[in-house]
């Protein structure tokens, strides 16, 4: 199968495309800096330079292909960034959505988020129609995962549907996705707060949910990849016990505000985003479990224990001098 690639330079994208290439399928990457290849460097995939928000690039690489993964997105919780991630997020997948359509391919799967969904009262679990209640709260990344989930899924040229990662750990992580959570925790920067909670997986069953997704995913439906599900504080301690450190503690949820203002401020004086900002925070306060039973009953997904996830980002960043 002929297979176009969007955000392959990325940890999700990259670990899919050299799925399908192991696999045998032709895989056609777009990407904007060929010089910054990540995590397709080495691979034999074609690359085609150009990028989302640019219609015409988007359908070059579309040509011929049978085909899509769009697992290009921004991820920001910063204000400043919001016009930036709709382009990205919203007008980028209208793009590949068109060109997908009109270069006549069968299937498109968008890699979306947990974050296109609503958060869940209480403790309980969430799932794929877990309605959106994130609006008018100032959450650019939220509302542009939804809008382009709802885009994909609405679009009837051609077969879409959605894969819905939790937080991702595993190889390949320049982006310090669940590294991010490894690092903080073994620096005793990262302590969680009472209340909040989410989802993750194991890079691994991730890509196995994409590839089982494309090949037999039912057009139209949306898949949830999660597997672990829990508090920031069970994270964390999963999280101290793969590096060797001691289990965080509580921390007030004003005091995390604060010190997410200030770097806010810093963030605006410097313009370098900062670490943590006070939506994230507000996001880390909610209840973000979600059920991945459609994916277990309809793909076969099978989730490992998230603590291979965590070894295997651990193992990877030493390698790549990256640790700590």
């Amino acid at each position: 199968m002929r297979v176009l690639v969007t955000g392959g330079t990325g940890q999700i994208g990259g670990a899919v495309a050299r799925a399908l290439v192991e696999r045998g399928d032709t895989v056609r990457c777009l990407v904007r800096s060929p010089e910054r290849l990540g995590n397709l460097t080495g691979l034999e995939v074609e690359v085609v330079q150009g990028d989302v928000t640019q219609a015409p690039t988007v359908r070059a690489a579309a040509d011929g292909v049978e085909a899509v993964v769009h697992a290009a997105g921004v991820v920001s919780y910063w204000a400043p960034k919001a016009s930036f991630q709709h382009s990205v997020n919203v007008t980028g997948t209208q793009n590949v959505l068109d060109a997908a359509a009109d270069a006549g391919a069968r299937r498109l799967l968008l890699t979306s988020s947990i974050a296109a969904l609503g958060h869940v009262a209480g403790t309980a679990h969430g799932n794929e129609d877990s309605p959106f209640n994130w609006g008018g709260m100032g959450l650019a990344y939220m509302e542009t995962k939804h809008a382009s989930q709802t885009m994909v899924l609405d679009d009837d040229r051609l077969e879409t549907l959605a894969v819905l990662p939790g937080i991702a750990f595993g190889v390949g992580d320049w982006n310090n996705n669940g590294l991010r959570v490894l690092r903080g925790v073994a620096s005793g920067r990262m302590r969680p707060t009472r209340g909040g909670a989410t989802t993750a997986a194991c890079l691994e069953d991730i890509v196995a949910g994409h590839l089982a997704a494309l090949d037999r995913g039912v057009s139209k439906r949306a898949y949830i990849l999660g597997g672990w599900t829990g508090s920031f504080h069970a994270l964390f301690a999963l999280a101290a016990q793969v590096v060797g450190a001691a289990e965080p503690a509580y921390i007030s949820p004003g005091l995390v505000r604060a010190f997410a203002g200030a770097q806010e401020l810093k963030a605006w004086l410097t313009g370098v985003e900062p670490p943590v900002t006070r939506a994230l925070v507000q996001v880390a306060q909610m209840n973000r479990r979600y059920a991945s039973d459609r994916a277990i009953a309809e793909l076969g997904y099978e989730p490992q224990p998230l603590r291979v996830g965590m070894e295997a980002a651990l193992e990877w960043a030493r390698a790549q001098g990256r640790w700590p």
